[in-house]
Parts: C-alpha cells; structure tokens; sequence
C-alpha cells in the first residue's frame, strides 16, 4: 500500500492558508479605503451645502477637486501600507511556522549527515516532522546504526588480524627456535647419548608436524574464506558418516581413559554435505575434547533430524570454557588455554568447524550450562555458495 504524501498535503494546506490569509487583508484593506472614502465624500456634501453661496467661478471647483483628488490618493496610499505592513506580519508568521515544520527538519538531517560523513555514527535523529521527514529520518537513523556496527566489526577484525600475526608469529617461532636450538646442539656435538639423541629427534619430528599442522590449517581456513573457493556437496547417508566417526574415535578417547557415548539413528539419512569438510569439523571438535579435558570426562555425539535439517550435538562435562572466551572461541587462534603451551593445537579447529558449517547454509552454536555442548545444525535447502 503506498503511503500517504503528507508533506505535500501539508505544503497546500499552508498556501491555501497564506492565500486566504492575504485576502482577509485585502478585503479589510479596501473596506477600511471604502470606509474613508465615502466619509470623505459624506464631509464634502456637507460643506458643499454649507458653503454653496459662497461659490461664485469655475477657479474655486478647480481648486476643490484638485484638493479631492490629493486627498484621495493619500487616503489610498495609507491602505496600501496598511495592506503591507498586515501582509509582512503575515509572511512572517506563516514563514516561521513553515520554518518550524520544513526547515527546522531539513537542518538536522543535514546536521546528521555531516556528523555521518566526519566518521561520528553514534549520532541519531529525534524530530518531529511530518511522515515523509519522519521516514527519512528512520531510514537515516538504520543506516547510521549499521555504519556503526559495520565500524565496530572492522575495528575489530583489524583487532583480531593484529592478534592472529602475533600469535602465529608466536606458534611458528616457539618450535622453530627449539629445532633450531636442538640441532645446533646435534652439530656441535654436546649430546652424544643415542638414547637422548633418538628422545631428541623424536622432540624435533614432533614440533616438526606442529609447524606443518598450523600451516595446512592456515592454508585450509584462508580457502574457505574466500568466496570463489568451490564447496561441493553430495548427497550421501549422514548417520553412517557419524557411526564412521565415532568408530575412529571410539579406541581414541578409550587409549586416554574417556568415557565415549554416541546416539545415532538406525537407518539411512541421505543428506547434502561435504563428506571431507564436515568430517574436519567434527573431528576438531572431539579433537579439543581430548587436549582441554582431564580423563574421566564423559564425551557424547549424538545425531538428531529435524524439520528444517540435521543436528549433530557434541558434549562433555570437562573443565568447560573460561567465560573470557566464550564470546571470541569460533575465531582464530583462540584457545581454551590461555597460556599458549606449544603442545595445545594450533587454535583454528573450531575457526575452522565454524566456516565449515556456514558454508553449509547452517550454524554453530556453543552452549555451556553445566556441560560444554556444540550443535551443529546443517539446514535441508542447501543454498548453492
């Protein structure tokens, strides 16, 4: 339905106003000018009557109507300023009222804008105008709260870019300095045991695989980042993916003395996904299971359908998440242990998980009410990406 044009009802009934204003004034002008014209000529008889005898050549009429005439304009003249002066104090009115409902508006708008170009995006409007004017200044105040978000995420993402070059500068100089010092120490000859050879060789393949680790992880993030990265999804039995996955893992958490529960539905759930992709998220995911809780932790995956997609729910009762990072733990390099033991992963597992899901169409969420619970939700209308 289209809206009402309001502003420019408003606008005609402001000159119907002005208009009939100044024939008021016109009107009362020429009925003052009426009014002393006719007392004038009422005087005039008058004196005529009076002074009729007295009159006794054409020189004296001359001079009367020459009188009359003089007379006359200047009654004339006097309505015309009269007829200025009420049609002055009428545009004045009427133009600060106007000013009051057009200007007064437009000017803060125009405040706004300037305020929105100099970078200030917390400003908001707060008028009163009509429903035009006031429709634009909703609109403005939407496009200054986005602005503002969309400065408070770049200011953040720069943030972030600052902190993950610091901690990868961090993660690849850790083991590179302790290779390096390691075999320094080989080629110089101070560690002639093999026994602490062979521990040392093991130490250096070790941090090693850590350095190589965090590379492909970097290199696989930066290509789902990138939006002309291809996905490809096939439809394939979701629920036998998940028993797959919990048979791997199964011996895993057995060997580190966790207690590994799964619920997985009986049959075929043929599905859209990315059979490689979706086993790296999930794999992360139990993976940080493993690093950041002691044995006896209880670990469960469990595969749900819905309306709308599929659920996988990963849960344990370990130490949980510090609340210092519950907000920020799907970013990069973010890791549950903040004293960035060399030993702790490369922090992009659930970075990771997370744009994984997404380019599914679907979401991660993290919730940690007693127990730390990851829902991975994949929706059935997989949007092409």
């Amino acid at each position: 339905m289209k809206s009402p044009n309001r502003l420019q009802r408003l606008l005609i009934i402001t000159y119907i106003y002005f208009f009939f204003t100044i024939a008021i004034i016109a009107a009362f002008s020429f009925f003052v000018l009426n009014k002393q014209i006719l007392h004038y000529f009422a005087d005039i008889a008058h004196e005529n009557d009076t002074v009729q005898s007295y009159k006794t050549d054409n020189t004296m009429d001359d001079q009367d109507n020459e009188n009359n005439e003089q007379i006359f304009y200047k009654m004339l003249l006097q309505t015309l300023l009269l007829f200025l002066s009420l049609l002055t104090v009428a545009v004045y009115i009427f133009g600060k009222w106007t000013s009051s409902r057009l200007t007064t508006p437009l000017r803060s708008i125009a405040d706004g804008i300037r305020d929105i170009a100099r970078g200030q995006y917390n400003k908001r409007l707060n008028l009163k105008a009509s429903y035009e004017l006031a429709q634009i200044q909703d609109d403005f105040n939407v496009m200054a709260k986005q602005l503002e978000r969309m400065e408070k995420e770049k200011k953040r993402l720069e943030e972030n870019k600052q902190r993950m070059l610091v901690d990868l500068s961090h993660d690849l100089k850790t083991p590179m300095t302790t290779i390096r010092g390691y075999i320094e120490a080989m080629e110089l000859g101070l560690i002639n045991e093999e026994e602490r050879r062979q521990r040392i060789l093991r130490l250096i393949s070790d941090k090693a695989e850590l350095v190589s680790e965090l590379i492909d992880d970097i290199f696989e993030l930066s290509k789902l980042d990138s939006p002309n990265y291809p996905f490809n999804v096939q439809i394939a039995d979701i629920a036998e993916f998940t028993r797959e996955i919990a048979a791997e893992y199964y011996e895993v958490f057995a060997e580190k003395n966790f207690i590994f529960q799964f619920e997985i539905p009986k049959g075929e759930i043929n599905f859209s996904f990315n059979y490689t992709w979706l086993y790296r998220a999930v794999s992360n995911i139990l993976s940080n299971a493993i690093k950041y809780n002691p044995p006896g932790t209880t670990v469960r995956l469990k595969l749900f359908t819905t309306e709308k997609g599929v659920e996988i729910h990963i849960q344990d009762d370990g130490v949980g998440i510090p609340l210092a990072i519950k907000e920020n733990i799907f970013e990069a390099f973010v890791r549950r242990d903040r004293s960035r033991k060399s030993d702790g992963g490369t922090g992009l597992g659930l970075a990771i998980a997370k744009q994984v899901i997404e380019k599914h169409g679907g979401n991660i969420t993290l919730t940690t009410n007693g127990e730390t619970s990851f829902v991975l939700f994949l929706p059935k209308k997989y949007p092409p990406i």
